[in-house]
């Protein structure tokens, strides 16, 4: 075996670790085929995805399939053909989501293929539904609203009980202030 065989493998191995351990923070994923695509619009993509905090690289498949061995990522291995860009999110998947499939109506030759969500094997309609949900930052103040209305609707009948009160005092007062 040659020299640059053995840093070829030392550096796909190297690489695969640094996936796996990346992989330990990731929330979600989706992969493209980006065949077609130029370096300009592989960078738009890039951008856009890191400035939502997430990252989109094209990794090899046997670098990738190392590293989801024996993780919840594992499913993927499957799924894993042709040329292929993994976008990962690790914060809120509705946020990654709503951007890969604005990026593939804007590159008519970027295509959702799968996603993965903690672990789960979503397909390309999955993500386009996903992508539709609000962020997770609108969900928790909707939720949080929910919470409060029943809270607020006791403390406006009850202040509406008490604004009752009030009025029957005022007009005793005024009933007595005219005789």
């Amino acid at each position: 075996m040659e020299r640059r065989d053995v840093l070829r493998r030392e550096k796909k191995l190297e690489l695969s670790k640094r996936l796996s351990e990346q992989l330990q923070d990731v929330v979600s994923m989706i992969v493209v085929d980006y065949s077609g695509l130029s370096v300009e619009q592989m960078e738009d993509i890039r951008n856009a995805v890191k400035e939502s905090g997430s990252t989109f690289n094209v990794i090899k498949n046997s670098v990738v399939e190392k590293a989801v061995a024996g993780s919840k990522w594992e499913s993927l291995k499957e799924q894993l053909k042709g040329p292929n860009a993994f976008a990962f999110s690790f914060d809120d998947p509705a946020v990654l989501a709503k951007l890969i499939v604005a990026k593939e109506k804007e590159h008519k030759k970027l295509e959702i293929k799968f996603g993965s969500l903690n672990g789960h094997v979503i397909d390309a309609k999955q993500i386009a539904a996903l992508s539709k949900l609000p962020s997770k930052d609108v969900m928790i103040a909707q939720l949080l609203a929910t919470m409060q209305a029943p809270v607020s609707g006791f403390v406006n009948v009850l202040a509406g009980n008490i604004r009752k009160f009030m009025y029957v005092l005022k007009a005793i007062e005024e009933k007595k202030g005219k005789e």
